[in-house]
């Protein structure tokens, strides 16, 4: 059964995962406006709800996209995480990001709108 609230977008970038003085290399495997499947070439050795600082390279926009998040799901070198906290400029630049490459753009907007509406 789906328990997510937003979709989820294939979108492949380079990024660094932190959790109490260990950086991890991984790679962005898929993303949504609150949360992200990450992979990595090393075990990733996070408790699941503890929480880390993720750094996305976004090539085309020459930024780094950095946010608080939660581990939700960890099984060796792929994680899931949730959002947990991310200021007002790094939720644009993501939005911006999702809406140049995701298939629904109309569920994409309906996201942010909800998002926004409380």
């Amino acid at each position: 059964m789906e328990h997510r609230r937003f979709h989820r977008i294939k979108f492949a970038a380079p990024g660094e995962l932190r959790h109490q003085g260990v950086s991890y290399h991984i790679r962005l495997e898929n993303i949504s406006m609150r949360g992200a499947l990450l992979s990595s070439h090393e075990c990733i050795m996070i408790p699941e709800d503890d929480c880390a600082t993720l750094g996305i390279q976004l090539d085309a926009e020459d930024a780094v996209l950095t946010m608080e998040v939660r581990v939700v799901h960890a099984f060796f070198s792929m994680v899931g995480v949730e959002f947990v906290q991310i200021d007002e400029r790094a939720e644009e630049l993501l939005f911006r990001l999702l809406k140049r490459i995701t298939t629904e753009p109309a569920k994409l907007e309906k996201e942010w709108q909800e998002l926004h509406a409380r």
